[in-house]
């Protein structure tokens, strides 16, 4: 049975909580501050668990397999939900899944998407900097994790606690251009919502107002804007080592922890989130990430442009600053 079938038959079980809108990515483009923007609002419920990738069923790793085929563990994310209007969840590797928005839409036609997109240079590096802190990359220099795309398409230089082996492939999640017309195709654009990270970092409120809006949902006047998912660094590096020399990763403990969190109703939630919260901060520093060197960046707008101009086209905006090297 296909996973889009199981999905429809666990979704008519009942009159059980489901999502009905989904901010698919990409990553680094700031879906985890919308996510908990969007938590607080009082007619939208936000799992406490981000990222299930339940859908995307092209994905490779160890973090996409948690859900996958498993409706009725998917569904339990939503189970806290008490009537809101809005019901969604956040993956960001959807975007550059092949498959998930055709399985989104045989999940639920109607479904309201949301796309974040950020300068794909600054998506990629960003992006590479947290495998290293998670585990997920092996290779401590961007520029030689780019040069090692061949050799890791050929299954070569990845780590075996490597638990999102589609984001090694950094310029495959740059192609936002292939991956963008994908939903509006299957959902049609008035139901795709596109968000620049300029525009979210300049004017956040702005922003936060016009996805309200587009979730047709009230204004909410009394939300504070704090940032979210900085970067960060590992605070000790033989728990790392130790972690991933288990074949584990920090993502795959965080994962676990945080559904611990959100289904098991032995303690108090603030006190089960508090727990995970703990466990991450042992492992963790922030750290301003160091800039590209102006060589890297040059090269990168490069290779980029014309990806980069097929977008512009795309959303009828120019996006040329993306390249364009001051």
């Amino acid at each position: 049975m296909a996973l889009t079938e199981r999905a429809f038959r666990a979704a008519s079980l009942g009159d059980r909580a489901k999502p009905n809108f989904f901010i698919v990515g990409a990553p680094k483009c700031g879906t985890t501050s919308l996510h908990e923007y969007l938590q607080r609002h009082p007619n939208v419920f936000m799992p406490f668990f981000k990222e299930p990738h339940f859908f995307g069923t092209d994905l490779v790793g160890s973090r996409f397999r948690q859900f996958r085929n498993k409706p009725e563990r998917y569904l339990k994310l939503f189970r806290d939900a008490r009537g809101e209007k809005r019901i969604g969840e956040s993956s960001p590797w959807y975007l550059a899944s092949h498959c998930a928005a055709d399985e989104i839409h045989a999940y639920d036609p109607g479904a309201k998407i949301i796309i974040m997109l950020r300068n794909p240079i600054d998506m990629m590096y960003s992006m590479w900097s947290q495998f290293r802190y998670s585990g997920n990359e092996q290779i401590g220099s961007f520029e030689e994790a780019l040069a090692a795309e061949a050799d890791r398409r050929a299954g070569k230089r990845i780590r075996r606690a490597a638990h999102c082996v589609t984001g090694l492939y950094y310029r495959e999640m740059a192609r936002f251009a292939e991956q963008v017309p994908r939903y509006f195709e299957r959902f049609g654009r008035e139901n795709v919502m596109v968000i620049i990270f300029d525009d979210f970092r300049s004017d956040t409120p702005a922003a936060y107002r016009a996805v309200l809006d587009f979730l047709d949902l009230a204004p909410q006047d009394d939300m504070t804007f704090d940032i979210r998912n900085p970067n960060k660094e590992v605070r000790l590096e033989w728990l790392q080592k130790l972690i991933v020399d288990s074949g584990f990763s920090l993502m795959l403990l965080k994962d676990r922890l945080t559904y611990l969190a959100t289904t098991h109703s032995l303690a108090p939630f603030s006190y089960r989130t508090r727990a995970v919260e703990g466990v991450i901060a042992v492992y963790t520093k922030y750290e301003k990430r160091s800039p590209l060197t102006t060589a890297l960046r040059e090269h990168l707008a490069g290779e980029l442009k014309n990806e980069i101009d097929a977008l512009s086209a795309l959303l009828d905006r120019d996006l040329s600053h993306w390249y364009r090297i001051s």
